[in-house]
């Protein structure tokens, strides 16, 4: 099946970003001292990745710019050429640098990167649909900024980290936060990295690829927590996506969270009390996984039955990781049209279907 085949208004970019840092005037939407405190965090962590405390500020914002492929981050008018031009319909945005570097932020922070982001997308809110951005440690003020950016600014759903400082996603005390996006009817979206990420770092010194093979682990832990942490159960009309950790591993995961579930449940002391098996949880099909378009093992995982007659096929997305250094660009698209290991139906579920059940028409 080619681009031409699907229908480009119809595809869905489950996982794209924009680069907030990148475009002019950014850190007008922030209060002075929140500004202050963002962009010597970002300075920071980009000398940080090259390992030159030399770099002065301008040379690390050039760097942000000629590291990712494409203006698209943050100029929504090449966004959307560079969309057109891939056959993309629609795409799901989530931040770079200011989101993605932190545990946590502050409720000012989030609600500046939001009102960026909202403004960004008005110049197509059909085709850029935006994931709001909460403070994880404050629930509450978390809640009330969720309900202003779908309220007021249209965004789709909400982004959490995968896990939020040292709590797991599953924490008591972000049952606010769920609550709040089920009664919206928006899902939740973990992306990476995970606090996992620091862990590594922290033991055995930063390394820009090893911080990126751990993605995977990343997306496990969090859909361990989703399914042992009986998130789906607790909030029995909410939608979850694990985004940015691909799905080869995911057959073999889901296998795995089966069998320790024999093995321990009724098992005194052992027993991971759930009302259910994780495969249940799996196939009530609330809960969705991004993977990337050149996975070896893309066509397996999508055919694999992950138990409860559901499929890979049936909860996996495709997303094009745009604009960053390691996305496929140009071709995101055509590099998963065009795989041969995956059928017609599989291809548009992934870049259509699977998209849709979790965005609800949004």
């Amino acid at each position: 099946m080619s681009t031409q085949a699907i229908a480009s208004r119809d595809v869905i970019d489950a996982d794209g970003h924009v680069l907030m840092e990148a475009a002019p005037g950014w850190l007008e939407y922030f209060p002075k001292a929140e500004a202050e405190r963002a962009e010597a965090s970002i300075l920071d962590n980009h000398r940080h990745w090259y390992n030159r405390e030399s770099l002065d500020k301008e040379e690390i914002y050039q760097s942000i710019r000629d590291r990712n492929k494409g203006a698209g981050g943050w100029d929504p008018a090449v966004r959307l050429q560079h969309m057109d031009e891939e056959g993309i319909g629609t795409t799901v945005l989530f931040g770079t640098e200011i989101t993605l570097n932190q545990q946590a932020y502050s409720p000012a922070i989030c609600r500046g990167y939001n009102d960026w982001l909202a403004d960004f997308c008005a110049t197509d809110r059909e085709r850029l649909k935006a994931v709001a951005l909460v403070p994880g440690l404050d629930p509450e003020a978390a809640r009330k900024e969720l309900r202003r950016c779908v309220e007021e600014k249209g965004f789709v759903a909400c982004y959490l980290k995968a896990s939020i400082g040292a709590k797991r996603i599953d924490d008591g005390s972000l049952d606010p936060i769920y609550s709040e996006a089920e009664g919206l009817g928006i899902p939740v979206l973990y992306h990476v990295p995970h606090a996992l990420k620091q862990l590594v770092e922290e033991n055995f010194g930063y390394d820009f690829i090893r911080s990126h093979v751990i993605h995977p682990f990343s997306a496990m832990l969090a859909g361990l927590a989703i399914v042992f942490g009986g998130l789906l159960e607790r909030f029995p009309t909410l939608r979850l996506g694990v985004m940015e950790g691909q799905v080869s591993w995911l057959p073999w995961f889901a296998s795995r969270m089966e069998e320790q579930y024999e093995e321990y449940a009724g098992r005194p002391g052992l027993d991971p009390g759930l009302a259910r098996r994780p495969s249940e949880t799996l196939a009530e099909g609330r809960l969705f996984f991004s993977c990337d378009p050149d996975e070896k093992y893309l066509g397996f995982a999508a055919s694999a039955e992950l138990g409860g007659g559901l499929r890979g096929e049936d909860c996996i997305l495709w997303a094009s990781d745009y604009p960053h250094s390691d996305c496929i660009f140009p071709g995101a698209l055509t590099t998963l049209t065009e795989r041969e290991d995956l059928t017609a139906e599989q291809k548009r579920k992934l870049t259509i279907d699977n998209a849709r059940a979790l965005l609800r028409g949004r």
